[in-house]
C-alpha cells in the first residue's frame, strides 16, 4: 500500500501532511464563508487505482489504509477528499483537493468546491453498511466541534482554522520546580 502513497506523491508533490487549513485567525472580509471542523482526526481519502484495480486509500502521516468502498468507478483517477475520520468507516468530508487528476483546489473558490462535494457525494458514492460514510458538512448532526473554518472567496485560498474556546482554563507556573496551579482553584499539578 505504501507504494501507492509514493506513486500519488511523486505525480502530483502531494504528501498526506498537506494542509488546506491553517491555525491563524479568521480573514476580516465581508464575504467570509464558515464551516465547522469536527473533532475527527484530519486525514485524506483517496480513490485511485491499483494494479488497474479501483481502490479506496484512507491516508495521514503515519498510516495508509485500505476502505471498502461503493463508488462510481470513474471517480477512481485519482481524486482527493480532505476528511475528518470519527469512526473507523465514517468520515466527514471537509475539502476536494483533486478530482479525476485535475485540481480543483487551484482552480475554485471553497464555497464552489462545497457546493461541488454536495452534488459528488449524492452522484458517485454510496454508502452500503459495512463500507465507507462519507457526509458532506452540510449533513452534521451530533458531531463534537472543534473550531471553525473560514474561507475568503478567493481562488485557491486555504481556509483559516479558530479552535472554539469554551471555558479557558489558565494555568500558571509555580516557584516549585514542575508544579502547576489553575487559576481559581486551589491546590497544584505536578
Amino acid at each position: 500500500m505504501n507504494h501507492v502513497s509514493q506513486r500519488l506523491q511523486r505525480l502530483y508533490d502531494w504528501t498526506p501532511s498537506f494542509r488546506t487549513v491553517l491555525k491563524k485567525p479568521a480573514p476580516q472580509e465581508p464575504d467570509v464563508f464558515s464551516v465547522p471542523q469536527t473533532t475527527g482526526k484530519t486525514g485524506w481519502i483517496v480513490f485511485t487505482y491499483e494494479n488497474n484495480i479501483p481502490v479506496c486509500v484512507y491516508m495521514t502521516p503515519q498510516e495508509c489504509l485500505k476502505l471498502p468502498c461503493c463508488v462510481d468507478e470513474r471517480i477512481c483517477n485519482d481524486t482527493f477528499l480532505r476528511v475528518e475520520k470519527v469512526s473507523n468507516l465514517e468520515f466527514i468530508v471537509s475539502d476536494i483537493w483533486m478530482l479525476n487528476s485535475n485540481c480543483v483546489f487551484a482552480c475554485s473558490s471553497f464555497q464552489q468546491r462545497y457546493d461541488l462535494l454536495k452534488s459528488f457525494l449524492s452522484d458517485f458514492v454510496f454508502h452500503v453498511p459495512g463500507t465507507l460514510k462519507l457526509i458532506h458538512k452540510s449533513d452534521l448532526k451530533n458531531v463534537k466541534i472543534r473550531g471553525n473554518e473560514y474561507y475568503s472567496s478567493d481562488i485557491g485560498a486555504k481556509g483559516c482554522f479558530v479552535e472554539e474556546v469554551g471555558d479557558k482554563v489558565i494555568v500558571k507556573r509555580m516557584a516549585t520546580p514542575d508544579c502547576y496551579e489553575i487559576k481559581g482553584q486551589k491546590g497544584y499539578l505536578k
